[in-house]
């Protein structure tokens, strides 16, 4: 039976899994990574580390596995990040990544050179981190490093290169770069040319699904790899998401709760939203775009209260601790509100000097109301996209609910209740990586099309169904929380 790889290199960890031509999940193994921050505001990562974390997660893998030989390989990656190569293809520095924000100079810049056709051609407003302004940063702040850029790849493409391959990308991945056509399916000529950044920087493009090699020989022997061993493109984290949870048809609706939170929904052409308060990018899926609502602080609002105020050396809480905790609290939590604007926000505000709130306090809340209120809030930040969304005419027939948030049954209570429809979750928790295996078997032909893949891979749980009680809260207490931001917003800090 053939066998895959799927790898996802991600933030904070990459992970590898390996699957057989009907989904079984054969082994997985995952290496965590730091972020660097030389300076405030900087976030950066070394290339050379991915690769050896990659390296040491799937020799973890095919040890574990009776049969070597393994007949395809996709990748997944984080993001928008900026990799820059020598004539060499090596790193001429650490990688700028997506959460850097050191570019807010070359925000306002992008928007003054390239004008008002911005979104029309790239799908997204600016945002710092993204690699268009991440290289507009070096050319202003670094111009003797710049001046040796060869190539520019996106996180994921480096790997391919140690793997023995020239430098490429994916049609999926660039488009988030903020340098991409999004129509044409190209690099942008007006944007490379308005930003003074030459074509020739940028690597050959393919479909995501696209074979584009194998990884070379003295590689497969270093990774305990046998077997042809072919590379397809790859494609960025979200899409990848969407494909390992099954989310390949207009009218799908991916939410996920981690770190942060998405709402994605694939189009079948590229819709922008006039107001630019979500992005427009290329699925991996071939013939579809999709809507991306981005929100910063989800998952990681409870963390925070979880390490900032719960937590003690004789007992650290678990999720699970908290989950039960806000069980025990009522919907609506007394009329107590959270904004989880802990790092700014991006859906629908693009305002980096948010900043989170409890409102409506009282001596009466509990611990377990400032929990449940911190579910509630990441909730009601969520259906600002949800609502983008349907206000842009996206047809919502079928809502996956993914992520870390996903193994949290009131959340997923809360989450039904907000949207008023039922929630499915997939079976396999590593979707992103999966989503990456399904690209290398679509592309070696395994299957037709991404949606007979989903169907044959993909397997969910029971549907969690809307409280009836809980719905009309829940909207009146959604319209409040949007009319709380704009209440407080002169409170932010300017300088933040």
């Amino acid at each position: 039976m053939k066998q895959y790889l799927g790898i996802d290199l991600g933030t904070q960890s990459v992970k590898v899994l390996a699957l057989n031509e009907e989904g079984v999940l054969l082994s997985k193994a995952s290496r965590e990574y730091p972020i660097l921050t030389p300076q405030t505001g900087f976030a950066e990562q070394e290339p050379e580390t991915w690769w050896d974390k990659t390296r040491e997660a799937t020799r973890e893998v095919m040890f574990s596995l009776k049969d070597k030989s393994i007949e395809a390989i996709g990748l997944s990656g984080q993001m928008h990040g900026t990799v820059m190569l020598d004539e060499r293809n090596r790193p001429l520095r650490s990688s700028i990544i997506w959460c850097d924000q050191r570019s807010g100079t070359e925000v306002l810049e992008m928007r003054r050179r390239v004008g008002d056709r911005l979104a029309e051609i790239a799908g997204s407003d600016i945002f710092t981190g993204f690699m268009a302004v991440s290289l507009l940063w070096m050319k202003n702040h670094q111009p003797e490093t710049f001046r040796l850029i060869h190539r520019v790849v996106l996180p994921k493409d480096y790997l391919k290169i140690k793997m023995g391959l020239a430098p490429s990308t994916d049609i999926a991945d660039a488009s988030d770069t903020l340098l991409f056509d999004i129509n044409r399916q190209i690099w942008s000529e007006r944007i490379l040319e308005a930003l003074e950044l030459s074509p020739s920087l940028f690597p050959p493009l393919y479909k995501p699904t696209q074979v584009i090699g194998e990884v070379v020989s003295p590689i497969r022997k270093e990774l305990g790899l046998e077997g042809p061993c072919r590379l397809v493109a790859g494609a960025g984290d979200q899409p990848c998401a969407a494909l390992g949870n099954g989310i390949v048809r207009p009218g799908d609706l991916l939410i996920t709760i981690g770190t942060g939170g998405q709402v994605f929904s694939p189009i079948t052409s590229p819709l922008v939203d006039p107001h630019l308060r979500i992005h427009t990018f290329c699925h991996a899926v071939g013939g579809l775009w999709y809507l991306l609502g981005a929100h910063l602080s989800a998952g990681l609002s409870l963390s925070w209260i979880k390490r900032s105020v719960l937590d003690r050396s004789e007992h650290p809480f678990e999720i699970g601790d908290l989950d039960r905790e806000a069980s025990e609290a009522e919907a609506g939590c007394q009329g107590l509100l959270f904004l989880p604007y802990l790092i700014g926000e991006r859906t629908p505000h693009n305002d980096p000097k948010a900043r989170g709130a409890f409102l409506n306090l009282h001596l009466t809340h509990r611990r377990s109301d400032l929990i449940r209120a911190i579910m509630e809030g990441v909730g009601f930040a969520l259906k600002d996209s949800v609502d983008i969304f349907a206000g842009l005419g996206v047809s919502l027939e079928r809502v996956v609910f993914a992520g870390g948030g996903a193994h949290s049954p009131l959340w997923k209570r809360i989450m039904s209740s907000l949207l008023d429809r039922p929630l499915i979750s997939s079976r396999a928790r590593e979707e992103t990586a999966t989503g990456a295996a399904i690209l290398a078997m679509l592309g070696t032909g395994l299957f037709p099309s991404a949606e007979v893949a989903a169907e044959r891979l993909i397997r969910y749980d029971e549907p969690v169904e809307p409280v009836e009680s809980w719905k009309t809260l829940y909207a009146e207490n959604h319209r409040k929380f949007q009319k709380a931001y704009s209440l407080i917003k002169p409170l932010f800090p300017h300088n933040a």
